[in-house]
C-alpha cells in the first residue's frame, strides 16, 4: 500500500511539476528523489510554468536518460519555444549549423585564451573583496558574486561598464521575472504596469503578462546591440562585439545583422547568472558547513586537488534546467514521445542520481570520476566553461584567503530564486 501510495504522490507531484517558484527549493531534492524511484520519465502538465504557461511535457530525473537526450540533437533539438523574440544563436540551433556557429566562438573561449585572464580575474576579485571586507556584516551575491563574473564578462564583450546597472536590470527580468527573485519581479511588475497590464493579486505575475514584459526588455537589449554593433564598425576594439563583425560563418560570409544580436544575446544571458549563483550556493553551504568549509581551504591552494573540488562543487549546486524539443515520434524507455512535445532535463537532479554517484548528496571534493552535467552534455555543452571554471576557482580562493571563518547573518535571510536557481541575497558577518 505504501509503494501504491509514493506512486501516487508521484504522478501527482509529475503533474503539477514547476521548478520556477523560490519555494520549490525547500523540498526539491526530495522532488526529485521521488520520481527518480517511481516515475523517471514523467508526464507533466506545467513544465514550463515558469514564463510561459502551463505546458504538457516530460520530466527526466536519472543521469543515464538525461546524458542520452543531450548528446541526441537529431531527436530532442535545442530550439526551444521559449525565447522571448528570437531564438539564440548558437544555442537554439542544431548541427549541423550549430557547428559552424560554434566554431566561431570556440577559439575565444578555450583555455589559454582564459588564461590569459588569470591576472585581471585575481585583481579584480581582491578589490572587491577588499571592499567588501571593510564592514562587519555585508552581502556575498550583491557585493561580490554578482558583480565578479558580470564585469569581467562585460570587459570581455566589450560592454560598457557604466551600463552595468541596466544591463543587470534587463537580465534581471527577462530571467526572474516570477521566479522569486526579488529585483527581478520589482522591475518586471513596474513594466507590467508601465505597458497597463494586470499585475494580479499574487506574488507571481501572469504568465502571459510575464512573457509580455520578458519581450519588452528583451527587445531594449536588442536595440542596445545594434547600437553597439554601429560603434564597432565605426571604432573598432578588441573584444567580442568586434571579433563577431570580423568573423566568418564557414570562412565564407559575413554574419548578418540578426545573426550578430542573437549571437550577443546568448552570450549577454550565459555570462550573467551562472557563475554568480553558483558563487552564492557554494558560499550559503560553506557558511552553514563548517567541516566542508574547512576542508576546501585546506586543499585549495593545492593545484591537483582544487580542480576535482571546483568540478564537485558545481555538481552538488548545478543550477541549469536544460529543455529539449521532441522532433519525431519515439519511444523513449517506456515513455511514447511525440513530435513537439517538450522535455525537461533538471541537471540537478541527474547530478544526484546513486546509480551514477555514490553518495549523491555529499561533496567528496576527490570524487573520481565525475562525469556530471553541471556544464550540460553534448554538442551544447557550455562554451564559456574553462571561463567558469577558472571564475569559480579563483573566486572562492581570493575570498577564503582573505576571510576563512564566518557565519549567516543571524538578523538577515538569504533569499533563493528557483528556476535557472540561485541566491539573489546572502547576508553574512565575520566571526
Amino acid at each position: 500500500m505504501k509503494k501504491r501510495d509514493e506512486l501516487n504522490r508521484a504522478v501527482s507531484t509529475a503533474r503539477d511539476f514547476d521548478p520556477y517558484p523560490s519555494e520549490f527549493l525547500e523540498h526539491e531534492f526530495e522532488t526529485y528523489d521521488l520520481l527518480r524511484e517511481h516515475l523517471p520519465v514523467a508526464r507533466s502538465e506545467a513544465m514550463t510554468g515558469g514564463s510561459l504557461g502551463r505546458s504538457d511535457g516530460w520530466v527526466l530525473t536519472r543521469y543515464k536518460d538525461s546524458s542520452e537526450v543531450l548528446r541526441n540533437p537529431e531527436d530532442f533539438s535545442n530550439q526551444v519555444a521559449d525565447y522571448p523574440v528570437r531564438p539564440w544563436i548558437p544555442q537554439a540551433v542544431d548541427p549541423p549549423m550549430h557547428t559552424s556557429y560554434r566554431r566561431i566562438l570556440n577559439p575565444w573561449f578555450t583555455m589559454d585564451a582564459m588564461g590569459k585572464l588569470e591576472p585581471h580575474l585575481q585583481q579584480y576579485a581582491e578589490g572587491l573583496v577588499d571592499k567588501m571586507l571593510e564592514k562587519e556584516a555585508f552581502d556575498f551575491v550583491t557585493e561580490f558574486a554578482d558583480p565578479f563574473p558580470t564585469v569581467i564578462f562585460c570587459e570581455l564583450a566589450g560592454f560598457p561598464l557604466e551600463d552595468y546597472e541596466r544591463i543587470m536590470d534587463w537580465k534581471n527580468v527577462i530571467m526572474h521575472a516570477s521566479d522569486g527573485h526579488p529585483r527581478g519581479y520589482e522591475l518586471a511588475r513596474a513594466s507590467a504596469l508601465d505597458l497597463g497590464l494586470d499585475v494580479g493579486d499574487g506574488e507571481r505575475l501572469p504568465s502571459d503578462v510575464a512573457l509580455a514584459v520578458r519581450g519588452r526588455a528583451a527587445q531594449e537589449v536588442y536595440g542596445y546591440f545594434a547600437g553597439l554593433l554601429e560603434q564597432r564598425r565605426v571604432d573598432p576594439k578588441d573584444d567580442l562585439v568586434t571579433k563577431l563583425i570580423e568573423a566568418k560563418f564557414d570562412g565564407e560570409r559575413s554574419l548578418t545583422q540578426e545573426e550578430l544580436e542573437d549571437t550577443l544575446f546568448l552570450l549577454y544571458m550565459a555570462g550573467l547568472d551562472t557563475v554568480a549563483s553558483a558563487l552564492g550556493l557554494i558560499v550559503r553551504t560553506f557558511a552553514e558547513d563548517e567541516a566542508k568549509r574547512r576542508e576546501f581551504v585546506a586543499l585549495m591552494e593545492e593545484p591537483t586537488k582544487v580542480g576535482p573540488a571546483i568540478e564537485e562543487l558545481v555538481r552538488v549546486h548545478s543550477i541549469v534546467l536544460l529543455p529539449r524539443r521532441v522532433t519525431r515520434e519515439l519511444s523513449f524507455n517506456g515513455a511514447l514521445f511525440r513530435a513537439e512535445d517538450q522535455v525537461l532535463v533538471p541537471s540537478q537532479a541527474a547530478n544526484r542520481d546513486p546509480e551514477e554517484f555514490s553518495d549523491p548528496n555529499e561533496i567528496v571534493y576527490d570524487r573520481g570520476p565525475n562525469r556530471h552535467l553541471g556544464f550540460g552534455l553534448g554538442p551544447h555543452r557550455c562554451l564559456g566553461i574553462h571561463l567558469a571554471r577558472r571564475e569559480l576557482r579563483i573566486a572562492l580562493q581570493v575570498f577564503h584567503r582573505k576571510l576563512p571563518d564566518y557565519h549567516l547573518d543571524p538578523d538577515k535571510m538569504a533569499v533563493a530564486f528557483g528556476g535557472m536557481k540561485g541566491l539573489a541575497s546572502l547576508p553574512l558577518v565575520k566571526p
